[in-house]
């Protein structure tokens, strides 16, 4: 979580899942008929857990239903029934404790760059109202955090260098703001202005717009024309380019009960993705969407898939240390994550752990329909665990970590369950906004904690899939006093 600050901060960026990464093509959704906080970030302050763009809170205990086990049979449950069955059995495989680390391949998503540019060289232009009292913050926000480590460590991976930004580079509007602005406004400022009194873009510039507070953003329009108020909606912050010129754009509204740490963090969000995904609502997306083996993190991420995205439901996201003395967001890097070691960076300064499928070989290639979240997509494939109705498998994972940890981490279930309800846990949205649920099953454990190189084995039995023809849920590791929770993400398909 993010401490000490009361509101739920969230980014989100215009683009939406890149169905071209599980075989189907791209389809032009709205921004404001899609998934409410298509393809952007989430951070919840001070809440337990964080959120995803789209609003819905996904807290790191959400749909979390352990039963007490006792020593001889450790079991869990998280069908809504609670229904225990019996464990993996006494001759199930448990492994040992290695000091191998990780003791085993890691099985993990990349964040696939689909074939556009990013920007190599960026600039920012940083556009404040006179009448925001923290102006002069984000100017010196802008004009220092390229040169950091903390850029570097974020974007340096995926080729891009140092975002530049001198006063020459600031535009102050002096005009009164109004109480209001739609999408559609912003994207007229930008293209009525940029190089006409705002300096004039390149294929590298980035123009940054803090709104001021009391501003409100509306999505789909004005509120008399039926536009959503994007902070009611838990949303602050995306990025795009705008519609006739294809200037790159983020927008960062200041919501009401938003600290200046909270829009530094969207800030930090949204130019990480600005450079790595510039042009996500033109065809040319670049790092966005998970690789196609993993269709189950997308269902993890609520379908946000950039790498600012990555890093926020279920991450510590932020760290007050990196960029002294602003609050920026860590961020997905493939190649830590690929190594068995943090997802996202600058890496907490603690060991890495979580769980993984033991073998690739292990999984087996599945279908699944997203045609109701994204029509005319058809079934995407991926890679998952096939299973018949009322059959039951038994999946083993092993405990891992990066290093020596300070004793065992414990693992639970989570993702079937919908805390409040006690019903199915919705895993997605249609076009219309409509919750599609999850399917239920009864889940097993026969192991509960572990260190790196042990094994746990997960018998599933599916009752019920959702309309998609899948149930998701996720498996939760937690080492006592660690700021980051590890998860692997399970995606189980009649397909």
């Amino acid at each position: 979580m993010i401490s000490n600050r009361s509101n739920a901060h969230i980014s989100r960026s215009s683009n939406h899942l890149p169905l071209q990464t599980f075989g189907v093509s791209a389809l032009a959704l709205s921004l404001a008929a899609a998934w409410v906080g298509c393809g952007g970030s989430t951070t919840q302050a001070n809440s337990g857990g964080h959120g995803e763009d789209a609003g819905v809170t996904t807290g790191e205990d959400s749909g979390a239903i352990t039963i007490p086990v006792d020593s001889g049979t450790p079991t869990m449950a998280i069908d809504s029934g609670a229904t225990i069955v019996k464990d993996a059995g006494p001759d199930a495989n448990n492994g040992a404790p290695s000091s191998t680390y990780p003791a085993f391949p890691v099985d993990v998503a990349q964040v696939a760059n689909q074939g556009g540019s990013v920007l190599k060289a960026p600039v920012v232009v940083t556009v404040t109202w006179s009448s925001d009292p923290d102006a002069a913050t984000y100017n010196t926000f802008g004009d220092t955090i390229g040169a950091t480590p903390y850029w570097s460590t974020i974007v340096g991976e995926y080729g891009v260098g140092p975002l530049t930004s001198v006063a020459a580079d600031h535009v102050s509007i002096t005009t009164a703001a109004p109480t209001g602005f739609s999408d559609a406004d912003l994207d007229a400022l930008v293209e009525a202005h940029a190089g006409v009194d705002w300096p004039a873009p390149t294929a590298n510039t980035i123009y940054a717009i803090y709104m001021p507070p009391g501003a409100a953003l509306y999505f789909g329009g004005s509120p008399d024309a039926g536009g959503q108020d994007a902070c009611q909606q838990g949303v602050g912050g995306y990025h795009t380019s705008s519609q006739h010129k294809n200037y790159i754009y983020a927008i960062m509204p200041h919501c009401s009960g938003f600290a200046t740490a909270d829009v530094e963090i969207s800030a930090s969000h949204e130019l990480d993705e600005a450079v790595t995904d510039p042009l996500p609502n033109q065809g040319t997306t670049a790092y966005q969407g998970f690789d196609n083996n993993h269709l189950a993190f997308e269902f993890m991420n609520q379908f946000q898939d950039e790498l600012g995205d990555a890093c926020e439901s279920f991450l510590e996201s932020t760290d007050t240390t990196d960029f002294t003395p602003y609050t920026v967001q860590r961020m997905w890097s493939n190649k830590s994550a690929a190594a068995g070691s943090h997802w996202c960076v600058p890496a907490v300064p603690e060991p890495y752990y979580n769980t993984t499928f033991l073998a690739s070989g292990s999984l087996d290639d599945i279908s699944v329909n997203l045609s109701p979240i994204y029509p005319g997509a058809g079934m995407a494939k991926s890679k998952g665990f096939k299973m018949a109705l009322n059959t039951t498998r038994t999946i083993p994972i092993g405990f891992f970590s990066d290093k020596a940890t300070s004793g065992p981490f414990t693992i639970d279930l989570q993702g079937l369950i919908d805390p409040q309800t006690g019903m199915a846990a919705p895993i997605a949205q249609d076009q219309n906004g409509n919750a599609i649920n999850n399917g239920a099953a009864t889940i097993t454990l026969d192991k509960t904690s572990g260190v790196n190189g042990e094994i746990a084995n997960i018998t599933v039995k599916p009752t019920a899939y959702s309309s998609l023809g899948v149930l998701y849920f996720r498996v939760r590791a937690v080492l006592p006093g660690a700021k980051e929770h590890g998860y692997l993400p399970v995606l189980i398909s009649l397909n």
